[in-house]
């Protein structure tokens, strides 16, 4: 590979990486503004039991019917903005080429199989990012006893078969 291809690859990662940080930083501000919504909300909710209660001590808040529905109705656009969080979260991860375990929550890279640190398997098949498989495989020191996959200094199981590190 002659040098103006290797700065022409150089420049073209680097235009790449640019672009994924420019998407992920647009998703956490979507993030952060939705969490001020949902803040917003709480304030409503809280100043509206407030509201209803009265001024003796002990006393059950009486909400009435159309306090009943402004509080359900910020209930349900606190949901959605927390939905909405969620799938920008899943958007960030897709963008970074990682996945959450269910299990225990812990992030792994997207194409591994299994967990690195409970050995959950993961089901959802998804693409492989050739040039990051090859990078964290370079990277790698350790591997597994079982199918020489290298694993990471921190990883418990391996990724490819699920099997636990000595």
């Amino acid at each position: 590979m002659s040098f103006f291809d290797k700065m022409k690859k150089g420049v073209t990662d680097a235009g790449s990486k640019a672009k994924t940080l420019v998407e992920v930083n647009k998703f956490r501000l979507n993030i952060q503004s939705l969490e001020a919504e949902i803040q917003d909300r709480y304030k409503r909710i809280g100043q509206s039991v407030f509201q209803s209660t009265s001024d003796e001590l002990g006393a059950e808040p009486a909400i009435d019917q159309k306090e009943k529905v402004v509080v359900l109705t910020l209930c349900q656009e606190i949901r959605a903005r927390q939905q909405e969080i969620v799938e920008l979260n899943k958007k960030i991860l897709e963008l970074n080429n990682q996945k959450n375990c269910d299990k225990c929550g812990r992030l792994n890279q997207a194409e591994v199989k299994y967990c690195s640190e409970c050995g959950n398997e993961f089901i959802q098949v998804v693409t492989i990012d050739v040039v990051a498989a090859q990078t964290a495989t370079e990277s790698a020191a350790i591997s597994c006893w079982k199918c020489h996959e290298p694993l990471g200094q921190s990883v418990r199981f391996c990724g490819k078969c699920g099997t636990a590190r000595p």
